[in-house]
């Protein structure tokens, strides 16, 4: 295959800067992490039944996990809340 010129090369400008603003609207961070050989078999798995990549699907689950922390905690406050609400009760 021929190489091409460094003086045929073009810069999209605009391009650039669209690509740049798209990227950043969907707030997206790269990272490095450690994950389990087993787990990232079992995400490829799943995302290659799916057809999204794995690290979408990555970003599904922990999206995921976290909402339902957040119901639960929510979910405990509102329970201490009553509780509270009860001894108050009982003591009057």
């Amino acid at each position: 295959m021929k190489q091409p010129k460094l003086s045929d090369l073009v810069i999209d400008r605009k391009g650039t800067q669209r690509m740049r603003a798209e990227a950043a609207k969907t707030r997206k961070v790269k990272i490095t992490i450690n994950i389990d050989q087993d787990s990232l078999e079992a995400l490829r798995e799943l995302a290659g039944e799916s057809g999204a990549s794995y690290q979408k699907l990555l970003n599904q689950v922990l999206r995921e996990g976290l909402k339902k922390r957040d119901s639960a905690e929510a979910r405990l406050d509102r329970i201490e809340r009553e509780l509270e609400q009860l001894k108050r009760k009982r003591v009057a």
